[in-house]
């Protein structure tokens, strides 16, 4: 006969670890969910929907995930580019993930312009997002790189209920990853904080002396070749740094700033990038246009003209100083137009003005007569009427008397 214990051990074995192997696994997803998620920071961003991204951001605000988390997102709705807004008070790891996608932040574009200064930068976004600008100014100083420079220009969009420290360090990852794949692919990869911030004090000097993408590369030659010959910059735009920014640069001016970032009196480069930049300006500053560009003016058209050499240089800067004269001409002459102008409708309104006085005076001097001849009229009737009533009174009294004669008479 067949033992049949014999053939069901094998059978009930396998029940039995597929038994333990489930319960195993219940176990751990309920470990799992019950081991705490290590909170972060409650807003974030998220530069993607890809697992990888959203798990380096994740660890980057502060949470802490596993093998299981990992696999969690294989599962799950993932969440879009964007910021999020988590509530610290939702507790379990499955709840985390199965929500996440719908925690969605409201959120604020604000724009970061080419030639602006951290504290210009800081101040907008303290006013428009009601954050503290000193706690800007903080957390600004603490994670920065360079003095100035590190805000890229463009558009960042942050939550709402962001806190100083999120906005500060959203607006230099975004631009640190920019610069950094910029320089790499500049420089190789190998490249180093000195290179970059050179980059940036040109890309700032450009930027001050120009918003024209086309220009701005003949400007970036203009610098290189003086750089090379020793020469001075002596270029404007390198004196509006710091507080003076927005500063227009005058002859006095460049006689008297004994700073560094004078370039009429010192050789090299300036200390320190003068603001924020374009990614334009950047890319000219690291690729300049090939010249013998020496020199540059603006001319008539608002735009730049260069030249190789100090005598054209000097025949552009007569060209451009006879517009000015001729603009200057023109302005002058167009405003004594405005002020003939002006003066003759002051006058015609005065002649108005006078001939309203003086028929006004004419109505009310007819209005006189006719009130007093009107009032002379009445007085008349009055008299008249009063004459005759005296008249009447009195024949009716004569009356009366003749008829008391004649009765007495009788």
């Amino acid at each position: 006969m067949i033992d049949i214990r014999e053939e069901r051990h094998p059978v009930h074995r396998t029940t039995i670890i597929t038994v333990v192997v489930i319960a195993l696994i219940l176990f751990s997803l309920i470990m799992y969910n019950e081991t705490p998620l290590t909170k972060g920071k409650s807003s974030f961003y998220l530069p993607s929907s890809s697992p990888a991204a959203i798990k380096q951001s994740l660890e980057e605000n502060g949470y802490e995930l596993n093998a299981f988390d990992r696999i969690a997102m294989m599962f799950i709705k993932l969440p879009n580019k964007g910021w999020y807004r988590v509530d610290k008070s939702e507790a379990g790891r499955f709840s985390f993930w199965r929500n996440l996608h719908k925690k969605q932040a409201k959120s604020i574009r604000i724009p970061v312009y080419a030639g602006e200064t951290n504290s210009e930068i800081l101040h907008r976004f303290s006013r428009e997002m009601q954050l503290s600008k000193a706690k800007l100014k903080e957390y600004h100083k603490e994670l920065t790189r360079f003095q100035e420079g590190n805000i890229l220009a463009g558009k960042y969009i942050l939550a709402r209920s962001s806190n100083e420290e999120a906005v500060v360090r959203h607006l230099l990852d975004n631009s640190y990853r920019e610069l950094d794949t910029f320089a790499r692919e500049a420089f190789g990869s190998d490249f180093n904080d000195s290179q970059l911030r050179e980059t940036l004090i040109i890309a700032s000097i450009i930027q001050k002396e120009s918003n024209d993408i086309q220009e701005m590369y003949s400007i970036s030659s203009v610098i290189q070749n003086r750089l090379k010959k020793g020469m001075r910059l002596q270029m404007d735009g390198t004196l509006n740094y710091g507080k003076y920014a927005r500063t227009i640069v005058t002859p006095e001016r460049i006689k008297t700033d004994k700073s560094r970032y004078n370039t009429y009196k010192y050789k090299g480069l300036v200390p320190a990038p003068l603001s924020s930049v374009s990614m334009e300006a950047l890319r000219a500053a690291t690729f300049p246009r090939k010249s013998d560009y020496l020199f540059f003016v603006l001319n008539a058209k608002g735009k730049h003209v260069f030249a190789e050499t100090y005598q054209k240089h000097l025949k552009n800067v007569k060209v451009f100083k006879t517009h000015l004269r001729q603009r200057e001409e023109r302005r002058k002459a167009e405003e004594e137009r405005k002020q003939k102008a002006l003066k003759q409708e002051q006058a015609r309104k005065e002649v108005k003005q006078s001939a309203k006085k003086t028929l006004k005076k004419a109505e009310e001097t007819v209005e006189k007569k006719v009130t007093k001849k009107k009032t002379v009229t009445e007085e008349k009737k009055l008299n008249k009427k009063t004459s005759k009533k005296t008249t009447d009174g009195n024949m009716s009294h004569i009356q009366k008397l003749f008829s008391d004669i004649n009765t007495t008479k009788k």
